[in-house]
């Protein structure tokens, strides 16, 4: 049973879901940042082999969490696609067979991806622009490149790209952990793909981490 973590920012009350996704309790938003979606196929054309199926447990764990929480909307941080071309039929018709099921607004923050007019009109998904508000929080694809810059008149950044993640354990039992950093003035989502890159954080030099192990999210703290 996946135990999910409440914190709050900007006065606004957050879960941080095991899923890899951020839930605006109050205002029934669901986020999600770097589905990345295609990224095996773009893999396989250049030869690096992935396995088959990615998009299918993506749409479907992203399915889940939407039957379970029922938000009112979902918005996708940028990265939905990530292909070196337009999506391919069989992505186009999975994912417009999903949506046909999932009957809430869904809306998107833009990104290099989907910049190049690669979201099909049959997804029915609202471009929000490079960034959107939500009260006394901001949405956006990229992070603050130096959190110190900002000041307390900027708004509280919810944004993702980085696909943070943390070491875990020691020896033959370390492993990388998906994980949330929050920063004085921006929280950072983890990719919601699993096979996504990510910057290696530690708490303390990176904020405050919360890494999600063994279907749980937990904060670390530094040694």
């Amino acid at each position: 049973m996946p135990q999910d973590l409440d914190i709050t920012i900007a006065n606004e009350p957050v879960k941080l879901l095991a899923e890899r996704a951020a839930l605006l309790v109050d205002r029934g938003t669901l986020i999600v940042a770097d589905l990345h979606l295609g990224t095996p196929e773009t893999h396989r054309s250049l030869a690096v082999s992935m396995p088959e199926g990615i998009a299918e447990e993506a749409l479907d764990r992203l399915e889940r969490i939407v039957a379970k929480w029922q938000p009112k909307r979902l918005t996708l941080l940028g990265d939905l696609v990530q292909l070196a071309e337009n999506p391919d039929e069989p992505l186009i018709a999975a994912f417009t067979r999903w949506r046909q099921r999932i009957n809430l607004p869904i809306s998107m923050i833009g990104s290099h991806a989907e910049a190049s007019g690669t979201i099909p009109r049959s997804w029915r998904i609202d471009d929000d622009g490079e960034h959107r508000r939500i009260g006394s929080l901001e949405l956006r694809h990229h992070p603050r490149p130096d959190d110190g810059e900002s000041t307390d008149q900027d708004p509280m950044l919810i944004a993702g790209h980085r696909h943070p993640v943390i070491s875990l354990g020691s020896g033959s039992k370390r492993t990388l952990a998906h994980a949330f950093v929050l920063e004085p003035r921006q929280l950072i989502l983890p990719a919601f793909t699993p096979f996504a890159r990510g910057v290696r954080v530690s708490p303390g030099t990176s904020g405050s981490v919360y890494a999600i192990s063994n279907g749980s999210v937990a904060e670390i703290h530094g040694d």
